[in-house]
């Protein structure tokens, strides 16, 4: 027997709120995972694609979670977990919760890391791992259009901090931009230990 769910609609400029008890399975688009403190404070979390799933457990009350539009509209399964009655399903879902949240831990490894230069190049090689593919002249093209001051949410840094580095690093001739997107030197990925030596695979 297959679980009732709703389907919605993300769309460009709007917001869904995530409420703990549900579980949000990506089926298209991209999204982000934003959290809201009281004291006006933003953080991306993460960024979500097609296939991955969310619930959230253990959340911090004092906090707001909502999935943002990327550049196109997405579309979420909602499924409530107690009525899920397959365990096909539910072994389904778990398996995509457990992966997604894997991933975010991913991220928070980057975040800990002590130099926000660092931080930052560890981000852009996760991001060509999930969200890249190759362009010509030896560089991966990150698809996952970012503005600078979420990339700074993500590595908890700063705009003009992350730009100052991105400007460093297009001059190093490690990165570069195609329409809007960043690109990665590939033997800049393959040489670097700053994305497996963390965990991030």
């Amino acid at each position: 027997m297959i679980s009732n769910y709703r389907e919605t609609a993300l769309m460009k400029s709007k917001i869904i709120n995530v409420e703990p008890e549900y579980i949000y399975y990506l089926s298209e688009g991209t999204a982000q995972l934003w959290e809201l403190h009281s004291d006006g404070t933003e953080i991306l979390i993460s960024v979500l694609k097609a296939d991955d799933a969310i619930r959230l457990k253990n959340v911090n009350f004092n906090s707001v979670y909502e999935f943002r539009a990327v550049k196109e509209d997405a579309f979420f399964l909602v499924y409530k977990w107690d009525p899920v009655n397959s365990l096909e399903e539910k072994y389904f879902l778990l398996n995509k919760v457990t992966t997604t949240l894997m991933r975010t831990e991913l991220l928070n490894l980057i975040k800990r890391k002590k130099f926000v230069r660092d931080r930052l190049i560890s981000l852009l090689q996760y991001l060509v791992y999930e969200h890249g593919e190759g362009w010509k002249n030896n560089y991966s093209v990150i698809q996952l259009l970012l503005t600078h001051e979420e990339i700074a949410s993500l590595i908890l840094s700063t705009r003009t901090t992350v730009t100052r580095i991105l400007n460093e690093l297009k001059k190093e001739n490690l990165i570069t931009y195609l329409h809007g997107h960043i690109c990665l030197r590939e033997d800049f990925i393959e040489n670097s230990d700053n994305y497996e030596s963390s965990g991030v695979v």
